[in-house]
């Protein structure tokens, strides 16, 4: 066999890759040591792939797999350090060999691709983590990549009253807008190419392609209209009596009842002295306020008042001393407390409006990172404080340690006041018990859930109580397969029957649809056609067999 791909590894993410490239027509070589279901296996051969069980850094297995002949190979293993050394071991044998590399830690990806021949090392997480995070939003969702020095976003669309797009056409869209259609799908339609001359209409769904500076001046991102709302929550004397109300409930009991009672009794002060010195009330509240701050400006004085005003005098300066004191001790241990938690990395649980991330590991981490990059409030459940991702966020937000299931724990995280919730735990049935009973505790909260299972995921929506369930690796597979056939590739997405690649060229060439272009020396990326010397922003398009 000539010209195929090596897939490394069977486990979610192999396997949608496997499927994927079998359903492109691509042939396929699978070496893996195991997998999550023993039927996936013998699916895979029945379809037509060897498969060889046994580990891919044996280079026995790699010869036996037609390495010398392979078109590409991905490495999908669930192990950081097996991938790498699979694809250094390839890349050894075979210097013109295109490798794709699954790796968790992002950081190490870029320093791959950078000092090696390897093509792209991509994180199945920070791949599926801004779809978790539009989901969490109830937005269409959009996601940002860098390419060729600029940064774009590629955008999901439901036009409804009073998009600005309604009653443009597409080509008046690209021209005015610089914001460019991917696919274009009308009710009851399956996706398809944009007609040029056809009016946008309300329920329309588009994928569209902008650079990202000129689409945040004409759409504003979901973060800058939060921070418009958190501005407005921040004038909202709502908001502030419920913050003094919950600085108040942080205040001991004692401490309270004694600020409660000294203040009934300066108030009666007020009436006493308005009695026994025919002051009027403003009067009297004054003289009161003088004393009990010790201020005493001698305008209003108790010289010519009977001996028992003048004790009662007395003993409102006593009074007003104790009071004052406890009000300082009172603002000190929320100051104290408030930079207590900083330290600690502890941090106030909002009052409403939040998300709640359930589980956070690598999806997690990655989930909560971009809520929170968007402007969102945010807040993790985790039952192990000791992971390396929990003390990384716990700068950022507040972060509790428990079990998402319990309701105990989604309350104190503010369950019945938060929008949504997002459950990424490694295991499937905890992401739908914590999902139900945030259901149970508010029925209003937006739910989404990780399931690895596509095809659960799918039943999960049509039948349980649950918004959105997502699996990653359905998500992340495109962009695995994408960036072993072609190269250049940023971003890889499945709609209907066609697999869409956005590829970044320096030189157009037949199989590629120009989307944006820029001249050389020229700041903008703009639609329209190409010249010689562009550099350009484009899709490949690869038709897929239904499964």
């Amino acid at each position: 066999m000539r010209d195929h791909v090596i897939v490394c590894g069977m486990g979610q993410v192999g396997y949608r890759v496997v499927d994927l490239l079998l359903r492109l027509g691509e042939p396929v070589q699978v070496i893996t040591l195991t997998s999550p279901r023993d039927g996936w296996i013998r699916e895979v051969q029945e379809r037509g792939v060897t498969v060889l069980i046994g580990d891919a850094r044996d280079p026995i297995l790699l010869a036996q797999a037609g390495l010398d002949g392979a078109r590409a190979l991905i490495a999908a293993t669930d192990q950081d350090l097996v991938n790498i050394e699979i694809a250094l071991d390839a890349v050894r044998q075979r210097t013109d060999l295109t490798v794709v590399v699954r790796l968790f830690d992002q950081g190490m990806a870029r320093h791959l691709e950078a000092s090696f021949d390897i093509r792209k090392a991509l994180g199945m997480s920070s791949l599926a983590a801004p779809t978790f995070a539009s989901a969490a939003l109830g937005e269409q969702g959009s996601t940002h990549f860098d390419a060729a020095g600029a940064s774009f976003v590629l955008a999901r669309l439901k036009l409804s009253e009073p998009s600005p797009l309604l009653g443009m056409t597409i080509r008046q869209l690209a021209d005015q807008q610089h914001v460019v259609a991917i696919t274009h799908q009308r009710r009851g339609e399956r996706h398809h190419q944009p007609d040029p001359d056809a009016d946008l209409q309300p329920g329309d769904r588009l994928m569209v392609l902008s650079e990202r500076s000129g689409w945040e001046r004409r759409f504003p991102p979901v973060s800058q209209r939060l921070r418009w709302q958190h501005f407005a929550r921040f004038l909202d004397p709502r908001v502030w009596g419920a913050g003094l109300w919950q600085a108040w409930r942080d205040v001991p009991l004692s401490a309270r009842a004694v600020f409660v009672i000294f203040n009934c009794l300066i108030l009666t002060s007020v009436f006493v002295f308005h009695g026994a010195l025919s002051l009027a009330f403003v009067d009297a509240l004054y003289f009161v306020v003088t004393t009990v701050t010790t201020v005493g400006y001698g305008d209003i004085t108790l010289h010519d008042a009977s001996p028992l005003l003048k004790m009662y005098g007395c003993a409102l300066m006593l009074l007003g001393s104790a009071t004052m004191a406890v009000l300082f001790s009172i603002v000190t241990e929320f100051l104290v407390t408030a930079r207590f938690q900083s330290i600690l990395g502890q941090q106030r649980i909002p009052d409403e409006d939040h998300v709640i991330v359930v589980g956070l590991g690598n999806l997690g981490f990655h989930t909560a990172e971009a809520l929170h990059d968007l402007g969102q409030t945010v807040v993790g459940i985790d039952k192990d404080g000791s992971r390396d991702f929990v003390e990384a966020l716990r700068q950022e937000l507040p972060v509790l340690i428990g079990d998402g299931r319990v309701g105990s724990v989604l309350e104190r995280a503010g369950v019945k006041r938060a929008s949504a919730l997002v459950a990424t735990t490694s295991n499937d049935l905890m992401n739908l018990a914590v999902a139900l009973s945030a259901k149970q505790l508010n029925p209003d909260i937006r739910t989404v859930v990780r399931l690895f299972d596509p095809e659960f995921a799918n039943k999960v929506e049509n039948i349980l109580n649950v918004d959105v369930a997502q699996s990653d690796s359905r998500i992340a597979a495109p962009t695995f397969v994408a960036a072993a056939l072609e190269g250049g590739v940023h971003a890889a997405f499945v709609r209907g029957d066609t697999l869409y690649m956005l590829v970044y060229r320096s030189h157009p060439d037949g199989s590629l649809t120009a989307l944006l272009r820029r001249q050389k020396g020229e700041p903008t990326w703009r639609p329209g056609a190409v010249e010689p010397g562009d550099e350009i922003l484009g899709v490949i398009t690869r038709p897929i067999q239904p499964r």
